[in-house]
């Protein structure tokens, strides 16, 4: 009886799960790429869709039937609401999918790009088009279906999804067994990518000079120490910065450029994890060794003894449990970091040297950490600054150390009269020298800049000349193809020029192009923008990140108030006039800068033909011509 009604209890069930199935089946989450886009950037922090315990096939990613569960991102997958997903240690295990949708990608994007910087365990991306196309976009190593085959690196991982798709589905792949901050959390946006490579290669140079100033702290402090063994808070200082440089390697992800070897992450996230509190444990020695106690080498025995304890239980214990245990290494952190506060303190209090400058540049170091362990425990806040108030910390010791050893050296080599008086004539000699070189130095760099001044412009009218022209043009035409920008050239040609130099004389002419030459000058022209003379009574204005009607407009305004402006001298008033050629870089097609100045150079034909005066621009054969006369465009 009772084996009955367990089995129609079963069928009830699975009947009731077979009618509400469809009901409470969620599709995929879309994201309108055009729509969501905000400042070129497109976050794609929501919903997404879950499915966890399988990879879902990707020829089913499109499947109208495809149910998943919809998760907030971002997030950790411990702290995702779904039932049975972390086990009874509060740790996922497991496998599964994500999928977001988009649609009206390539009318948001050129080429857009996913930073995966926060992204573990191992991952492996897919892009699903609405065709049904598959394209890999990128993994961080081996996702594999148990811990043992899993393979993953550290390094910043940049995914470019297709242009060219309407929409499509973002399918990432994850398998996470070693981290209790497994999931896709932190900063999801989509950019373009060349401001998507560029934060990277920022973050890289940040991390470059950082490791820069650890190596050079490093072995400053090594060169004074060797120099002089007795001054043991050299030593200190520079076991701390070894420590630091250290922690700034392996903590950033900064090894993994250059030792991108996945199955080498379990050891390099150990690594990071023990460098949580070791920089602290090397600060609170260096401490001592400026503000000793009577204590102070048990007290670092002590230190180090529990250190190597860390060290050893971080080793053998699975790489689920470490992480699992982040709080305890974070609880390390705060607690030595206190005790180097309270030996700041207990140095004001005695009122020792150093204790003033060393809490004030430690503050922010203090105040770093505290801002680390809340990051460390948030998914949607992942600002780490303890590396660089770090660094700074350092920096600043170093330096401070530094002055003072000079200043010993100063101090001993002072001690003999007679090579005090030696140095002091040979200083007051290379001083005098060294100003001699100074004024040298300075008056070449005059005449550099006049020659320079007089190769680059024109004689008579201060413009640039022909060849300057030419080498500025070429390299703003590289660029407007590079970045897929628009450029103008005008050709601006003084009408009837020839009757006034006959009539008034060259003298007057000249005087003439000066004026126009003051006249452009005037105009309210960006500072990016390049005014030359062509040659005769042609000059031509660049004009960067401008495109055909903007030219245009501004052409026109320059011939209508050219023409009402008068040249004025020892001589009756003359009013210029000029015609104008205007030729865009995207729609005449130019190959070329020589190719764009000739067809600038077409519509300057065409302008003087149909009776000059007036603004013509240039156009592809197919196309209609433009042609203005003052007044009107």
């Amino acid at each position: 009886m009772t084996v009955f009604k367990n089995l129609t209890r079963l069928g009830t069930t699975l009947l009731l799960w077979a009618l509400l199935e469809p009901v409470l089946a969620a599709p995929v989450p879309t994201l309108n790429a055009e729509a969501a886009l905000q400042d070129g950037e497109l976050s794609l922090a929501g919903s997404w869709g879950f499915s966890w315990g399988r990879w879902l096939p990707l020829d089913q990613i499109g499947s109208a039937d495809l149910s998943v569960d919809r998760v907030e991102l971002p997030n950790y997958l411990v702290d995702l609401p779904i039932e049975g997903l972390a086990g009874r240690d509060g740790i996922v295990r497991g496998h599964g999918t994500y999928l977001l949708r988009l649609t009206h990608l390539d009318a948001a994007f050129v080429r857009p790009a996913l930073s995966m910087r926060y992204a573990r365990d191992a991952w492996q991306a897919w892009w699903v088009d609405d065709a049904g196309a598959v394209q890999l976009l990128g993994q961080s190593g081996q996702i594999a279906e148990n811990a043992e085959d899993q393979a993953m690196r550290h390094k910043a991982s940049l995914l470019i999804l297709p242009s060219t798709s309407q929409g499509g589905t973002l399918v990432v792949y994850l398998s996470a067994y070693h981290s209790n901050h497994s999931g896709l959390y932190g900063d999801f946006t989509l950019r373009e990518y060349d401001s998507a490579f560029r934060l990277i290669l920022t973050d890289l140079l940040v991390r470059t000079f950082l490791i820069a100033v650890g190596i050079y702290a490093t072995i400053q402090n090594m060169v004074f120490f060797l120099r002089r063994p007795q001054e043991t808070t050299l030593l200190l200082l520079a076991l701390f910065s070894g420590v630091s440089l250290s922690r700034a390697a392996f903590s950033s992800g900064y090894v993994d450029y250059f030792i991108a070897q996945p199955y080498w992450s379990i050891f390099f996230y150990k690594v990071e994890y023990i460098l949580i509190f070791w920089p602290a444990i090397a600060g609170l020695q260096l401490l001592l060794g400026f503000f000793p106690v009577r204590s102070g080498r048990q007290l670092m025995r002590l230190t180090y003894g529990l250190f190597a304890l860390a060290i050893l239980a971080t080793a053998i214990a699975p790489m689920s449990s470490v992480t699992a245990h982040l709080w305890a290494y974070q609880l390390a952190l705060l607690f030595f970091t206190l005790l180097c506060l309270l030996t700041i303190i207990r140095g004001l209090i005695l009122r020792l040297p150093d204790a003033r400058h060393f809490l004030l540049s430690a503050t922010p170091l203090m105040m770093a950490v505290i801002n680390d362990v809340i990051a460390g425990q948030l998914a949607s806040y992942n600002l780490y600054v303890t590396e660089y108030a770090l660094f700074v910390f350092l920096f600043v010791q170093t330096q401070i150390q530094s002055a003072r050893f000079v200043d010993a050296l100063k101090t001993s080599e002072h001690l003999s009269a007679h090579l005090g008086e030696e140095v002091a004539l040979k200083t007051r000699q290379l001083r005098l020298h060294n100003e001699l070189l100074t004024e040298q130095a300075e008056d070449l760099s005059h005449q550099n800049d006049e020659i320079k001044l007089i190769a680059e412009t024109d004689h008579l009218t201060g413009l640039l000349n022909r060849q300057t022209l030419d080498k500025l043009s070429e390299l703003q035409f590289q660029l407007a193809i590079g970045y897929r920008q628009p450029l103008a050239l005008v050709i601006m040609d003084l009408d009837h020029f020839k009757a006034i130099n006959d009539t008034h004389g060259h003298l007057v002419g000249d005087e003439c192009l000066i004026f126009v030459a003051s006249f452009l000058r005037g105009y309210k022209l960006r500072k990016r923008d390049i005014i030359a003379r062509f040659g005769g009574e042609e000059l031509v204005i660049l004009l960067a990140d401008t495109d055909l009607d903007m030219a245009l407009s501004m052409a026109q305004d320059l011939c209508v108030n050219l023409a009402k402006t008068p040249v004025r001298g020892d001589h009756p008033d003359i009013t210029l006039t000029a015609s104008f050629g205007v030729a865009e870089l995207i729609s005449s097609q130019a190959n070329s800068v020589h190719q764009l100045i000739g067809f600038a150079d077409q519509a300057l034909y065409q302008a003087k033909q149909r009776g000059r005066n007036r603004v013509s621009a240039y156009t592809r054969p197919a196309a209609d011509r433009r042609s203005t006369t003052p007044g009107a465009v």
